[in-house]
């Protein structure tokens, strides 16, 4: 009689172990700011005569495209941080603070009066690589570190 219960027991146990994995894998992996900060991140794409570059503060996202060579022929600077969840709203007293996540969340000011909350999350993050999937349009962007 107890060998059955410990077999159930153990069975229970399986299960929730495979239940806890599995919620585990669909959160997805958190990612720590100490990875994006400090680092030219360049994207290039293939056949394309411009290319553009992300530099992240603790604050800042500073993206720059370069058409044909030309340094800052657009150049943005965004507030962001990072998030383990998908969010509908930007944050402000987030930025600084929350430091590690599965998404990037900014808040682009491409002219003025006009606010945008763009979401990218983090598909992968090294060392030396960034990849990252734009929430909205579904754009995936590799960069490498220089």
């Amino acid at each position: 009689m107890k060998s059955i219960q410990n077999k159930q027991l153990i069975g229970i146990m399986g299960i929730f172990l495979f239940l806890l994995m599995g919620t585990i894998q669909l959160h997805g992996q958190s990612y720590d700011q100490s990875l994006l900060i400090n680092k030219i991140w360049v994207c290039k794409i293939p056949g394309k005569t411009y290319y553009m570059t992300n530099r992240y503060t603790d604050k800042e996202e500073i993206s720059n495209l370069f058409v044909d060579g030309v340094k800052d022929a657009v150049k943005i600077k965004s507030f962001y941080y990072l998030s383990d969840e998908v969010v509908d709203k930007f944050q402000l007293n987030l930025v600084g603070k929350s430091k590690s996540g599965k998404y990037i969340v900014a808040l682009r000011k491409p002219k003025i009066g006009d606010e945008r909350l763009e979401l990218y999350e983090i598909l992968e993050l090294t060392d030396t690589t960034l990849k990252t999937k734009h929430l909205r349009s579904g754009t995936i962007l590799e960069y490498t570190a220089e």
